[in-house]
C-alpha cells in the first residue's frame, strides 16, 4: 500500500529549513564527498541564482543570506522572501576559482580562521589557503 501523501503547511523552504535543516545537510554532504567549502546555490522563482556563504538571519517570513557572485569580488547581503525559493543545491568546489562562492561552515579552514570575521576577511583568508 503507498504511502499517505504528506500535507504541506506552505513554503517548503521556510525558518526550520534554514535554521535546522541546511547546515546539518551542508555538513552531512561534505563529510560524504570531502569537501571543506561546498557551493550552496539557491535558486529563486526568477531564475537569479544566489551562491550563499551563509545565513545572516532569519524570520517567519523571509531569510537574509550573505551572498557571493562569480562576477564581483565583495559579498552582498539579500533578503529573499521563503515563498520565492525554488531550490538549493549542494555542490563541492574543486575550483580555485570560484572558492569564494563556497559555504563558509566551522569545519572549513577558512570559516576556522577567524569566527565572527568580515565576508571580505573570510574572503582573503580563503584566497590565502
Amino acid at each position: 500500500m503507498p504511502a499517505a501523501p504528506v500535507a504541506s503547511e506552505g513554503a517548503p523552504f521556510d525558518r526550520n529549513f534554514f535554521e535546522s535543516v541546511l547546515p546539518p545537510a551542508i555538513a552531512a554532504f561534505c563529510s560524504q564527498v570531502n569537501c571543506d567549502v561546498p557551493v550552496v546555490e539557491l535558486t529563486t522563482i526568477d531564475g537569479v541564482r544566489h551562491y550563499v556563504n551563509g545565513i545572516s538571519g532569519v524570520a517567519d517570513r523571509w531569510v537574509a543570506l550573505q551572498t557571493s557572485s562569480p562576477d564581483h569580488d565583495h559579498p552582498a547581503q539579500v533578503f529573499i522572501p521563503y515563498q520565492t525559493i525554488f531550490r538549493v543545491e549542494i555542490h563541492p568546489e574543486h575550483d580555485v576559482r570560484r572558492q569564494r562562492l563556497g559555504f563558509l561552515t566551522d569545519a572549513s579552514p577558512a570559516g576556522r580562521a577567524r569566527p565572527g570575521a568580515s565576508g571580505q576577511a573570510r574572503t582573503a583568508a580563503r584566497k590565502a589557503e
